[in-house]
């Protein structure tokens, strides 16, 4: 990250994050270049509210069925179509209120981390400017989440014949084994009904975040996953789903990690082997291995649909795969401008933002001025 020591951000700087507002200095400059990305109308009220607004809904469920177990809250709670002879869920309209209540918990999970744990994380780590602070919150939840949904997902692949071993993960012929797969084991439909959750409240981040130059490509990423994922759930093929799950979180945890570390300005030395073992590992999941799955569902999915409905989920496929080898080519040039100018990673998908160093100062978080 290219930072100048005789830069500093103007006194009095103000930031929203995750509905408070953090205040530096005394005095404000009305056109300093680091004014906060802010949003208008309601999705500036809801990016202002990302903690009390979900953390109301989410005891008034909780307290509902406290006092009433039975009640409709439970339906927020947990799946209602439960098999106890063969221990699975089975599909249900009634799914759709588990999906609504963890998006919301998803939104008060990530803002409360960030704000509570993640920014003075960075602080006492060493983040010089609000914007690295920010990044870092941003970077750390996405390292944390994909961690835990990483290691979920390749436990649930290795309860299914799909797993192979540890070099090709998968057996293409097994990715309809028991279709249609209309009932899921507990951890199963937990998992899956999870990460569909955490991709709808993910939408919602990229409208609220301030955008980077290749916003385009993340919406069309963001869209073309939950399309899949209903397709997943009804067609009932969610072994493939777990697999493009498993195949693509793993180059997130290590991509969020090194930026982190970044963030905080740790020495290339640290940073730039991180990012090697990045690209490698997106070469691999995200090109091999998910071909592996676009080869499968090629081969063996016109057997089980008709011609249009193949079509269009392999089109999604491959549209997929189309932009990861456009951040595979911004990985390149990463490298290219790595080793052309001997100055370390730098991502230059970064927003739209004059880069600048702030001078330590007092930080609070002032809750008055947040609504």
């Amino acid at each position: 990250m290219a930072t100048s020591a005789s830069r500093v951000q103007p006194q009095g700087s103000e930031k929203h994050l995750a509905g408070q507002t953090i205040y530096t200095g005394s005095n404000s400059s009305r056109h300093s270049p680091q004014q906060p990305h802010r949003r208008k109308g309601f999705l500036g009220t809801m990016d202002r509210h990302q903690i009390d607004g979900p953390l109301i809904a989410i005891l008034a469920v909780l307290g509902t069925y406290a006092l009433f177990p039975n009640s409709f809250a439970k339906k927020f709670l947990f799946f209602q179509e439960y098999n106890p002879i063969s221990n699975t869920y089975e599909k249900s309209w009634e799914d759709l209120y588990f999906l609504v209540f963890w998006i919301t918990t998803f939104t008060f999970l990530r803002a409360a981390v960030m704000t509570y744990i993640l920014v003075p994380l960075a602080r006492r780590l060493g983040a010089t400017s609000e914007r690295s602070v920010l990044r870092f919150a941003e970077q750390g939840w996405i390292c944390i989440y994909y961690s835990c949904s990483w290691v979920l997902g390749l436990y649930c692949l290795q309860l299914t014949p799909t797993w192979n071993n540890w070099f090709v993960w998968f057996h293409t012929d097994q990715f309809f084994d028991s279709y249609p797969l209309t009932a899921l084991p507990v951890i199963t439909k937990y998992y899956y009904w999870l990460q569909f959750s955490f991709w709808i409240q993910q939408m919602f981040v990229m409208c609220i975040e301030a955008p980077r130059k290749d916003f385009l490509a993340m919406i069309s990423h963001h869209l073309v996953t939950v399309m899949l994922i209903t397709f997943s759930l009804t067609l009932n093929v969610t072994t493939f789903g777990t697999a493009v799950f498993v195949s693509m979180d793993l180059a997130d945890i290590v991509l969020s990690l090194g930026k982190c570390f970044k963030y905080i300005e740790m020495p290339d030395s640290i940073c730039d082997p991180i990012f090697a073992c990045f690209m490698f590992i997106w070469i691999y999941t995200r090109h091999f291995l998910y071909g592996y799955i676009i080869y499968a569902w090629i081969l063996h999915g016109g057997e089980y649909y008709s011609r249009l409905t193949h079509y269009v989920v392999t089109g999604l496929l491959l549209v997929l795969q189309s932009l990861m080898f456009f951040w595979l080519w911004s990985i390149f040039r990463i490298v290219y401008k790595m080793f052309s100018s001997k100055g370390g990673v730098v991502d230059d998908r970064s927003e739209d933002e004059e880069e600048q160093v702030t001078t330590p100062a007092p930080v609070r978080l002032d809750s008055k001025h947040s609504s």
